[in-house]
């Protein structure tokens, strides 16, 4: 029976393996078929060969797209200087605990950072398939790289995810309880007055519950690609000015203003999601400006798009916040705006519909001044 010729004995330091990537990697004509070299290509893994040597000999597309490494510039290399493996702790794992350098037959699984080729460290996970002979020498070995920042990302998302929900459910259910308590008790008689106060605070707070726990799902929807848009031809002056009316009956502090050209074009849009965008936008506007005054919802055209603009006069937001405003469950850092519940979706959610119906949106902002919240949709044009 022949011998599988990825295990065959290494002549010159290269398995048939090694030979067959090396010809790929110089340009030599050769018939691409099924079979090792074409899995290695195609991997969605990085995939690193090493020969007797532990000189680098397998560089796979996947390995030159996480390190930024051109396949030329690393064949022949030692993998120690290429891939500069550091653990978790920051040592050099080539000094510590690397299978390769143990020369130990089998599999192993090690977390650590490679460095990229702009400098930059990135979190993976290296799988050893480490070969020796009967004496201890290394034979070759092949090392699976997968990317962990994904993970790492989803990880955090999670962390703040429960840390955010737990507190802003956790303030609701305690004042409904403790008024539904109150309320129940046998020994008080409360006046018709407390008693709807109380209500009102209790259904207020329930509604509070039902926006959070809709967001949550709306945003889990849009995450999973899952939202769909109905497009129709939208007067986008009489959305924002209906928006802002219905907001304006809940809030005694702040004038909405609506401000849009008479002759401001349509637009093609999902009604439904546009109203949601308006709606997070200008109610992100009130709550942070706690001291009152004027929130102006503003159109304007530019070339073959519409912009609208939500401004306010309240602690707006710094620099270093500025880029993640948008950002899944971000919240800024300054102590004044944690003074505000929140859980970081609104805005998030705002940019995703937005850029579902082909606009851009951002913000304009300085401490203490104000924000300026602008988004953009196409104008329709008729056939």
């Amino acid at each position: 029976m022949a011998q599988d010729p990825r295990t065959q004995p290494v002549s010159g330091h290269q398995t048939p393996l090694f030979e067959a990537e090396r010809a790929t990697a110089t340009g030599s004509p050769q018939r691409i078929t099924p079979g090792p070299v074409t899995v290695i290509t195609h991997s969605a893994d990085g995939i690193v060969g090493l020969d007797a040597n532990r000189l680098i000999r397998v560089f796979n597309p996947a390995m030159e797209r996480l390190t930024g490494l051109e396949r030329g510039s690393v064949l022949g290399r030692p993998c120690h200087e290429v891939l500069q493996v550091l653990d978790i702790q920051g040592s050099r794992l080539c000094d510590t605990v690397c299978p390769v350098a143990r020369c130990d037959s089998g599999t192993f699984d090690v977390e650590g950072t490679i460095a990229t080729s702009n400098g930059q460290k990135l979190a993976v996970d290296l799988n050893y398939s480490v070969l020796c002979s009967r004496t201890g020498a290394l034979k070759a070995a092949i090392v699976n790289v997968r990317d962990l920042g994904q993970l790492h990302q989803v990880n955090h998302i999670r962390s703040v995810l429960l840390a955010s929900v737990s507190h802003e459910l956790q303030t609701p259910i305690s004042i409904i309880k403790a008024y539904a308590n109150t309320l129940a008790r046998a020994d008080a008689r409360w006046s018709e007055e407390t008693v709807r106060d109380k209500l009102k605070a209790i259904e207020e707070e329930s509604d509070r519950l039902s926006r959070l726990v809709t967001r949550l799902l709306y945003t889990s929807r849009l995450e999973a690609g899952a939202v769909s848009l109905n497009p129709m031809v939208i007067d986008l002056a009489k959305e924002a000015q209906r928006v802002a009316l219905r907001l304006a009956e809940t809030d005694e502090t702040h004038e909405i203003l609506v401000s849009f050209p008479g002759d401001f074009p349509p637009v093609m849009g999902d009604p439904e999601k546009v109203d949601q965008v308006l709606m997070n936008l200008i109610e992100n506007a009130i709550k942070f400006s706690p001291q009152g005054g004027p929130v102006t919802v503003e159109g304007s055209v530019s070339g073959d798009e519409v912009l609208v603009t939500i401004a306010d006069q309240g602690i707006g937001i710094g620099a270093r916040d500025r880029e993640h405003v948008f950002d899944l469950f971000y919240r800024a850092s300054d102590s004044t705006a944690r003074q505000f519940p929140g859980t970081g979706l609104g805005l998030h959610i705002c940019r995703n519909l937005v850029h579902a119906h082909g606009g851009r949106i951002w913000v304009d902002s300085e401490p203490g001044v104000g924000s300026r919240f602008t988004f953009t949709l196409p104008i329709r044009h008729d056939d």
